[in-house]
């Protein structure tokens, strides 16, 4: 059980939050000179221990179809993050696309920093219905502390919002690894100020496993 949970924890640390509330990383790539503020809180709880974690990005378009984060992790990880656009095509009620994400972590340990893990994603987004997106993820994960290679996938389904200008936006997910159980997430954003401002929150639970449970918190501010 316990290399399955670090393993979830690990998924979480190294998922670039461009995709928050989801742990399923989306397609979408920010403009050259366009920026994003985020911060999230996880929560991992199992049979009464946990684990929690808060981070901080900043993310920003660079242009060419690419943007670039650094995330800083507490407790003491940094991570760098990174997407390439590399296809988009029309599709049903908006655009198909395919994006190619990376990370690259270091952690602090005793008196120096150490790569702590290193992935690769392949991120297809494409909507269903003039509400509804699709987001799959594939990827790689190489744990270098642990010396483990991982295959990651995610599952999701997000709506373009209810109410006035759309400011609710539930969402849901399913993701795993090839190392344990799956997780069903489901995910809640909230417009504060258009295409500025969000909050947004999820809950996810680890399926026919040790019934792990992740709950998120975090916030968006784009400028």
């Amino acid at each position: 059980m316990r290399p399955a949970f670090a393993l979830s924890l690990a998924l979480f640390a190294c998922s670039a939050q461009a995709g928050r509330p989801l742990q399923a990383e989306d397609a979408a790539v920010m403009d050259p000179q366009a920026c994003e503020l985020e911060g999230a809180h996880g929560d991992w709880r199992l049979d009464g221990t946990g684990q929690r974690q808060t981070g901080l990005q900043l993310g920003c378009g660079i242009g060419w179809g690419t943007e670039v984060a650094l995330n800083v992790i507490r407790p003491r990880e940094l991570a760098l993050y990174g997407k390439t656009l590399l296809a988009s095509s029309t599709w049903a009620d908006g655009d198909a696309q395919l994006t190619l994400a990376w990370s690259l972590s270091h952690r602090h340990v005793e008196t120096v920093w150490r790569r702590s893990s290193a992935g690769l994603i392949l991120v297809g987004s494409a909507p269903l219905t003039r509400d509804l997106t699709l987001h799959v993820n594939l990827g790689h994960q190489r744990d270098e502390m642990g010396r483990r290679r991982t295959t990651t996938w995610a599952l999701a389904i997000e709506h373009g919002g209810f109410g006035e200008g759309g400011r609710w936006q539930p969402m849901a997910e399913v993701f795993g690894d090839d190392r344990g159980k799956p997780w069903a997430n489901a995910a809640l954003r909230l417009v504060l100020v258009p295409e500025r401002v969000f909050v947004d929150a999820s809950y996810g639970r680890q399926v026919n496993g040790p019934r792990a449970r992740l709950t998120t918190v975090g916030f968006k501010i784009a400028f």
